[in-house]
This record gives C-alpha cells, structure tokens and sequence, in this order.
C-alpha cells in the first residue's frame, strides 16, 4: 500500500515494504521505501510542484449597474408644483372645516317672518340661519317664496329656512 508522508521540505509516496517484498542479497535501507518526491518551492503553502499555483483573486466591488437616471426638472418648476400642491390642500382642508362646521348646511325647518323696515333679503337670511352660509338661505328664500329678484318691502310675510 502506497502512502503520501509530508516532510519539512517535501512530500514523498512510500511504500510500506515488508520482508516479503525483499530480495535476498539485495541492500534495502531499513524503512519505508520511498516511490516518488515532491520538492516543495513555496513553504509556506506546503504544495506539490507539479500543482498549479492557486491565483490570488482579490475580492473587488461589484461593478455598479447602469440604471436609468430621471431628469431633474428645474427648480421654479419644482416650486409651482410645490405651491399648487399647498394651496390644493389648503382648499380642501378649509371645505372639510366648512362641511364639518356645518356652515354649508341650509336648516331643513322653515318658519314665517316678516321683513323689518331697512332690511334687505341678505339681512333676514342672516337673522333667521344665523349658523349657515348666508348666500345659500338667501338662495333658498328666493325658492321658497317663488321671488323672481331680492327686493323685498318691509312688512312682507316670507317663509325662510329657521336655524339656531
């Protein structure tokens, strides 16, 4: 049976010979037969020389995949987006604040006034829904009362929209 026994310097396949392999009158050095010797030239990595020698890969960066650079737009472009974003949040933000406020609402219940001296139809609409949008009950005054314009004499019976 062949064997592979590394030394300092080399490496060498031996063979175990016992007796029987032994010729009579034949000088034998004691010991395992040496079949073949690898001279070692790099120390350090204790390889054969008939071995190639490994690389020396070093691990780089992968290298950055081109991806698709968006255009940067112009700043004052930039800004008008900005602004118009700003100002349609603001709208929205003041209509939810009127819904929630109520203001938008027109009172459902109506009730009979009389007009007072000096006072325009704008005017009764604020003394009777004093909580509502006051262009909307003037709106709803006209229809209620079939009124082809605003104009009003004091005295006159209206049925208006009543809210507290």
């Amino acid at each position: 049976m062949a064997v592979v026994i590394g030394t300092r310097n080399s490496f060498e396949l031996v063979d175990g010979a016992g007796a029987e392999d032994v010729a009579l009158g034949a000088g034998l050095r004691p010991g395992p037969r040496v079949l073949r010797r690898f001279d070692v030239h790099d120390k350090d990595n204790r390889r054969p020389s008939t071995r190639p020698r490994p690389l020396a890969v070093r691990p780089t960066a992968p290298e950055p995949i081109a991806c698709e650079v968006r255009p940067r737009r112009h700043p004052a472009v930039q800004f008008a987006g900005y602004a118009t974003a700003a100002a349609l949040f603001a709208a929205l933000l003041s209509l939810l604040f009127l819904y929630s406020s109520g203001a938008t609402t027109v009172p459902e219940r109506t009730n009979v006034v009389h007009v007072q001296v000096g006072e325009s139809l704008w005017d009764v609409a604020e003394r009777s829904a004093p909580a509502s949008d006051p262009d909307a009950v003037v709106a709803r005054i006209r229809e209620l009362n079939s009124l082809p314009g605003s104009d009003v004499v004091p005295g006159q019976a209206l049925v208006v929209p009543h809210g507290t």
